[in-house]
C-alpha cells in the first residue's frame, strides 16, 4: 500500500487502542493468492450468470440483427456488452473449459477454502481485523492506470467476499492530494454485530466521515 494510505490506517488503529482494544500486527501472507483466485472464479461466475443474455429472453437486443439464432447471439451480444464484460466472459469460458477446469477453477475453490481456514485461524486470536479497502487512493477520472492496477486494488476487499466474511468500509483521513482513505473493519462470520460496534464507536470519536474530498471527481 502507499504510504498515503498506511498512515490514516495505522491511525485508525491507535483510535482504536485508545477506545480500550488490543491492538496487534499480525501477517497475512495470503493476501498473495487473493487477486488470481477472485478473478479466476468472478471470471467463470460472469461467463456462467451472462450465458442468459441472448438477446431474446434476456438482456438488449441489437435492431440489425439478422432473423436467425447466430446472427442474433452474436450481435446481442458483442454490442451489448462493454469490454471488461467481454474480456471476463471470455476468461470465464476458458478457465471452465474441460481442458482447464481442474488446473484454474477446482484449483481456485481449493484456494478459496484455504483462505477461510487461514481467516478462522486469525479469528482464534482477535476480534476483529483492521486493514486498508484498497492499496491507494482513488484515482481522477481519466487518469491512466494498467490492468494490473485495476485488479489489485481488490487485493484486500476480495478475500472479504472469498472467505463470506463481515466487514464495514469507513474514511479515515484524506492523502496528501485531498482524496479520501477507507480503513475496512473485518469480523468473524455472523458476527456483524461486533464490526457494526467497532465502527461506530470509531466514528463518534473522529469526524473522518464529515471531511469533503477534493473536487475534481474520482473513479
Amino acid at each position: 500500500m502507499t504510504a498515503d494510505v498506511r498512515a490514516p490506517v495505522l491511525a485508525a488503529t491507535d483510535t482504536l487502542r485508545g477506545l480500550g482494544a488490543v491492538v496487534e500486527e499480525v501477517s497475512m501472507p495470503f493476501l498473495d493468492y487473493v487477486v488470481p483466485t477472485y478473478y479466476v472464479i468472478a471470471t467463470a461466475e460472469a461467463s456462467s450468470n451472462l450465458s442468459r443474455f441472448d438477446g431474446i429472453k434476456y438482456g438488449f437486443r441489437a435492431p440489425d440483427a439478422e432473423n436467425t439464432i447466430e446472427s442474433i447471439y452474436r450481435k446481442s451480444r458483442s454490442e451489448g456488452f462493454g469490454p471488461e464484460v467481454l474480456k471476463r466472459i471470455l476468461l470465464g469460458t476458458y478457465v471452465l473449459s474441460a481442458g482447464h477446469y481442474d488446473a484454474y477453477y477446482k484449483k481456485a475453490l481449493q484456494v478459496k477454502a484455504m483462505l477461510k481456514q487461514q481467516f478462522d485461524t486469525l479469528f482464534e486470536s482477535y476480534d476483529a481485523i483492521v486493514c486498508p479497502n484498497a492499496p491507494y487512493t482513488a484515482p481522477l477520472v481519466g487518469a491512466d492506470m494498467s490492468p494490473h492496477q485495476r485488479y489489485l486494488s481488490d487485493i484486500f476487499t476480495a478475500s472479504v467476499n472469498l472467505a463470506g466474511l463481515p466487514a464495514l468500509s469507513l474514511p479515515c483521513g484524506l492523502d496528501a492530494n485531498g482524496m479520501p482513505v477507507g480503513a475496512q473493519i473485518i469480523g468473524q462470520r455472523l458476527c456483524d454485530e461486533t464490526v457494526l460496534q467497532l465502527g461506530h464507536a470509531f466514528q463518534e470519536v473522529t469526524d473522518h466521515h464529515k471531511q469533503t474530498p477534493r473536487e475534481g471527481g474520482a473513479v
